[in-house]
Formats: C-alpha cells, structure tokens, sequence
C-alpha cells in the first residue's frame, strides 16, 4: 500500500485528480454523479469519495483517470497503512479508538472498519435548494478561472499577501458552531467532525514541510 492515494480520497485529491474546480467536484456530487461519503453523521462531516466513483466520472466527462493503485490484501494493515486506504489521518483513527496505536489487522478487519467509517453514501440532492446553491459556487468559479488563466480555480494571493475573499468561498462551506444551547450530543459531534479537519491539515502540512525541505534551493 506504497500509493498517495487512497481507495477514498479527498474534495481536494478529487480536484486534482479530474483537473476541476472543488465546486465542480460538489456540483458532481449534487447532481448524484459522484456518491459521497462522510466521516461520523451531520451537516459539518468531512466528505470523502471513492476512488473507482471517480473513475466512473472521468469517463463520463472525457477525462483521462489512471486505474485505482492495486491494494496488497494478504500483508498486515498497519495504522498508516489503514488510514492511506481510508483518506484518512493515522491519528483520527487512534484518536477516535477506531484503531489502536502499533495493532495490525486484515484485509477483512480492514473492510469492517472501512464499513464502520463510510456506512454508506449520502443521497444526492433531490430539489431546487441544493441546486440554487451550487450553480453561483461555479459561476464564480468560471470567473475566478478567467480571472487568473487558472484551470483549477486556484488562485494566487491577492497583493498584501492576503487571500482575496472570492477564493476562500470555492470550496466546502465551512462548519458553524452549534448555538449556545446546543445539547452536549450536537457539541460533541461538532468537536470529532472539527478534528477530522484538524487531523486533514497537520498531514497537509507535514507534507508541505517535507518537500520545502527537499527542495532543491535548500540545497544549492
């Protein structure tokens, strides 16, 4: 299980991966095109989509999507290994006692667990609301697109340093904080769905420090 990518992947990774716009990546799925699945219940839970969905919605648009690496299912799935597959971070997992710390299980224990993670996906949107929401997130996107000669919609920081305020709306809405008189249920799954963002960020940043480090200009 040596591959970047998991068997579910990230708005992000989808976004890449197919070269569209994260608002693309959630018009495909309001539109029922690419199932999605959540980490935990409630409108806040982090989205993740499978790998072979994907494919299915590159041949659908005519874009090119290499074949799912091949998953080695008679080895040990360790932590790091299981969370790879899952899309998600080796510390969500024992944070969230879906694992423990330097265990080891099967492909079969893998499944189990990839079936307690994603019970299922969501249904697609099914009325006008959600419709009236994704169609401005892609007519800004195509402005933003034009606006910088970007394919992505990615775009640079505005002059000062600072993200210009279009940019920041391109991708998932961002989770509101339950009311102050939300019930201990509701705060407590907003804190484990926030943490799964958390845990998606320090990876990503890891990440970010390992190639800075091996980049070529440390070194010249």
């Amino acid at each position: 299980m040596s591959a970047m990518i998991g068997h579910y992947v990230r708005v992000q990774e989808a976004s890449a991966l197919l070269g569209v716009s994260p608002a693309t990546i959630r018009w495909y799925s309001l539109q029922g095109w690419l199932p999605t699945y959540r980490v935990g219940r409630g409108q806040v839970a982090h989205r993740r989509f499978r790998y072979p969905d994907l494919q299915r919605v590159a041949v659908r648009t005519g874009r090119f999507l290499s074949e799912e690496p091949a998953w080695n299912r008679t080895v040990p799935i360790t932590v790091e290994m299981a969370a790879q597959y899952l899309g998600l971070s080796a510390r969500y997992l024992t944070e969230t006692e879906a694992m423990v710390p330097g265990t080891v299980v099967s492909w079969e224990g893998l499944m189990a667990l990839e079936q307690q993670v994603y019970p299922g996906p969501e249904e697609p949107w099914n009325g006008s609301d959600s419709l009236k929401e994704a169609l401005p997130m892609m007519r800004e996107q195509m402005m933003m697109n034009r606006d910088c000669g970007c394919r992505g919609g990615r775009k640079g920081p505005a002059p000062g340093g600072a993200e210009s305020a279009g940019a920041a709306k391109a991708g998932w809405p961002l989770a509101d904080l339950p009311s102050e008189g939300a019930s201990l249920l509701a705060l407590r799954r907003t804190k484990r769905h926030l943490d799964v963002q958390k845990a998606d960020l320090e990876d990503q940043l890891a990440e970010l420090e390992r190639r800075i480090q091996a980049h070529p200009e440390n070194h010249g």
